[in-house]
């Protein structure tokens, strides 16, 4: 199975889990972009240049399905800007492109491989009531629940501030200095979904208003 069908069955089963998104994907040659979209790229280096226009090709898919096509421009903290009443989340990695919107809600995406993390990276990923055997799958948890949390705090914070549990499919909210000012009720704790398959892992975090 070549990487991109492998992708297209890791989006399939999370499609069958949480019925009510929309999905995008996309590969190979990158197309131009939104020139409201082009312009967060201008002087972005190639390669730069066509991961985001693949997620961008990849976002359009979605919104299309969702009935609701726009651009989606880069705001000035680098988050995508959706238009207004949908939620919305991208990630690429080697060449594939996923996106995910809906309407309302928190929701959170990571495209990952399934290689270990090098070990002096597990510290500063994980936290010790996390399981450090699986540095990987909360590195790919973690950026999906960030993602989701993201437009609702507009905090940016480190690994430690979240804590992953796989088993219970959680992300919570440790004590945690570079936390502690968000609001309680913007504190909830996240869903994390995940699924593995030839090399890849596909995150998703996803809490429906």
């Amino acid at each position: 199975m070549s990487a991109t069908e492998t992708v297209e069955t890791l989006v399939r089963l999370m499609d069958e889990q949480c019925p009510g998104l929309c999905w995008g994907i996309a590969f190979g040659a990158a197309t131009l972009a939104h020139p409201d979209e082009e312009r967060a790229i201008i002087r972005a280096v190639p390669t730069r240049q066509t991961e985001f226009r693949l997620g961008r090709m990849a976002a359009r898919q979605a919104l299309a399905r969702l009935g609701a096509p726009a651009p989606v421009p880069m705001g000035a903290d680098r988050a995508p800007i959706w238009p207004e009443g949908i939620a919305g989340s991208i990630t690429h990695q080697d060449g594939i492109a996923v996106a995910v919107v809906t309407t309302g809600g928190w929701l959170g995406l990571d495209l990952d491989r399934t290689d270990p993390l090098t070990p002096d990276l597990v510290p500063e990923i994980c936290r010790p009531e996390e399981d450090a055997g699986k540095a990987r799958h909360i590195f790919s948890a973690k950026e999906a629940a960030y993602k989701a949390q993201y437009p609702a705090t507009r905090r940016v914070f480190g690994f430690h501030g979240l804590s992953v549990d796989l088993k219970r499919g959680e992300a919570t909210w440790p004590v945690h200095p570079e936390t502690a000012p968000i609001a309680p009720d913007s504190r909830r704790p996240l869903p994390v979904l995940q699924h593995a398959r030839g090399g890849w892992l596909l995150s998703l975090s996803y809490l429906p208003d």
